[in-house]
C-alpha cells in the first residue's frame, strides 16, 4: 500500500519496523536454536514443534518483508533528503554547535583564583615554599592556574558563542521545516501493522 507521510514521520515508521524485527528476530532464533524440551515430555511434541517451527516461519517472512521495507524507506528518505541538502545542514548545525561547546568550556573555564603570567612575580613567597628548621627551603606541590585567555578573547569568544548557538538553531529549524515535507512510499502490506499505519 502506498502511504504518503512527512519525512520526519517516515523515520519515526522506519524505527518501529525495526523495533518490531528486533522482537521478531529473537523470537526465531529461540524457535530454530533453543527449543527444549523434558525427556519425559512425549505426549504431543511433533504437533508442538509443528506449531513452533510455523510461527517462527511466519516471523521469519514478516522478517524479511520489514527489512526490505525499512531499506526501502531509508533509500527514499536518503535520496529526498540529499534534494533538500538536509544532510549539509545536519552538518554545519553539528560543526557550529562543536565549536559552540568549545567556546563555552573555555568561557566556563574561567575561575577567579586564576592569575595572569606577568602577576606570578608578586604571588607571596609562602606560596612557593617553606623554610625548614635548618634554613633550607622545600618546594610544596602547590600549583598556580595560569590565565593564559585575556579579557579581549572571552570577549570575543562570548561573540562567537552567541554567533554559533544562533546558527545551530537557525539550520536546525530549517531542517525541521524541510521534515514536513511530504513523501510517499509504498510498504508492503504484512508490515503495515507493525509499522503503526492504518490498513
Amino acid at each position: 500500500m502506498k502511504y504518503t507521510l512527512t519525512l520526519s514521520r517516515w523515520h519515526k515508521v522506519a524505527e518501529r519496523i525495526n523495533a518490531a524485527l528486533k522482537e521478531r528476530e529473537t523470537n526465531v532464533r529461540a524457535a530454530f536454536t533453543a527449543t527444549t524440551i523434558s525427556p519425559w515430555n512425549k505426549q504431543g511434541v511433533e504437533d508442538k514443534a509443528a506449531d513452533i517451527a510455523r510461527r517462527a516461519a511466519d516471523d521469519l517472512a514478516q522478517i524479511e518483508s520489514g527489512a526490505q521495507a525499512v531499506a526501502a524507506i531509508r533509500t527514499a528518505l536518503a535520496l529526498r533528503n540529499a534534494v533538500l541538502g538536509i544532510a549539509g545542514k545536519l552538518a554545519e548545525a553539528e560543526a557550529a554547535n562543536r565549536r559552540a561547546a568549545l567556546y563555552k568550556s573555555v568561557i566556563d573555564g574561567q575561575k577567579a583564583d586564576m592569575v595572569r603570567p606577568e602577576g606570578v612575580r608578586a604571588l607571596p613567597g609562602e606560596l612557593v615554599g617553606e623554610t625548614e628548621s635548618w634554613g633550607f627551603a622545600r618546594r610544596t606541590a602547590l600549583a598556580v592556574t595560569l590565565q593564559t585567555a585575556d579579557a579581549t578573547l572571552i570577549g570575543s569568544l562570548r561573540e562567537k558563542l552567541a554567533r554559533e548557538q544562533a546558527r545551530a538553531t537557525q539550520l536546525l529549524d530549517e531542517v525541521a521545516d524541510l521534515n514536513r515535507e511530504k513523501l510517499e512510499i509504498d510498504v508492503p502490506q504484512e508490515v503495515v501493522r507493525i509499522a503503526g499505519l492504518a490498513a
